[in-house]
């Protein structure tokens, strides 16, 4: 199992992470993470859920995945597990969507606005279309020379977006709901929208337990069990994807956004970033502005 809440550094590098029908086929498969592109995830095979935005989701073969810059996402999975994952600098494409007024609009939309949906369940022939656009993209970039990449990586987001906005709209009016385990899901999407509310305080078993009119114990024990993950892990995840956002798009002092986010203090908030992260809080400032 791996918990990962990283930067990608491919995306300084590259502007992209492609890895077409990647496979996982044993051990089970765990990721917490949190990152400063855009993620896309389309499942090809294996099963399990996706905790994101405090809802539980069930994915499976067929699944298309959404992801904003930023956003905490959790990872559950069964062996075996195929997926194409794609995660790639959103103001580059932005600039090159800008020609398709209409596209850019949709793209803006999904990229910085409130989606209602993120986690879609494709059809037969959505399915089979990007997939093929993700094999032709890979073949691409085997026969291409290296600084025809990004020429390549734009036309296959162009291609995709359009079939990205084709199979959303067509989702937008047929909406279904794939929230999973009604009774434990609750309880658990409650305590995550808590500490949605109070992750940049000091953080207290007893009074989210209380809100949810449980013991401190089941309150534990129904959230690692749930999600895999401690209640501590999971709210220092929330804290550090805060201050990830913060560090790429404000000037405030490294000392000031620790204590925002909930840190109790400058030298925790230095030690906890640079272990999970990879990196001190300046440098990932820096790397997060070179792109």
């Amino acid at each position: 199992m791996s918990r990962l809440v990283n930067p990608v550094p491919q995306l300084v590098e590259h502007n992209y992470l492609f890895l077409n029908r990647h496979e996982t086929r044993e051990g089970y498969m765990e990721i917490i993470n949190a990152h400063q592109g855009i993620e896309m995830v389309l499942v090809l095979e294996g099963h399990g859920q996706l905790i994101l935005e405090q809802k539980v989701h069930a994915i499976g073969p067929g699944t298309l995945i959404f992801i904003q810059p930023y956003q905490l996402h959790h990872f559950k999975m069964e062996p075996p597990y195929v997926r194409t994952p794609i995660i790639f600098d959103p103001y580059l494409f932005d600039r090159y969507a800008a020609m398709f007024p209409a596209l850019h609009a949709f793209f803006q939309r999904i990229w910085k606005g409130k989606m209602e949906r993120q986690v879609f369940s494709l059809n037969e022939e959505e399915l089979l279309r990007f997939d093929s656009l993700s094999g032709q993209f890979e073949q691409r970039l085997a026969e291409v020379a290296e600084y025809e990449r990004q020429e390549e990586l734009l036309l296959f987001l162009l291609d995709f977006m359009r079939s990205l906005r084709k199979m959303y709209e067509r989702a937008e009016r047929h909406r279904q709901s794939e929230v999973v385990d009604k009774r434990e899901g609750r309880h658990i999407e409650h305590m995550m929208s808590w500490i949605e509310e109070h992750y940049h305080e000091e953080f207290s078993l007893e009074k989210l337990a209380e809100s949810l009119h449980v013991s401190p114990f089941y309150a534990s024990h129904l959230f690692s069990e749930e999600t895999g993950c401690t209640l501590s892990q999971y709210i220092i995840a929330r804290r550090l994807r805060e201050s990830c956002l913060l560090l790429a798009v404000t000037d405030r002092p490294v000392v000031q956004i620790g204590k925002l986010t909930g840190f109790n203090s400058s030298a925790y908030f230095c030690k906890t970033f640079k272990k999970k992260m990879g990196l001190s809080p300046q440098a990932f400032r820096k790397r997060s502005r070179q792109v």
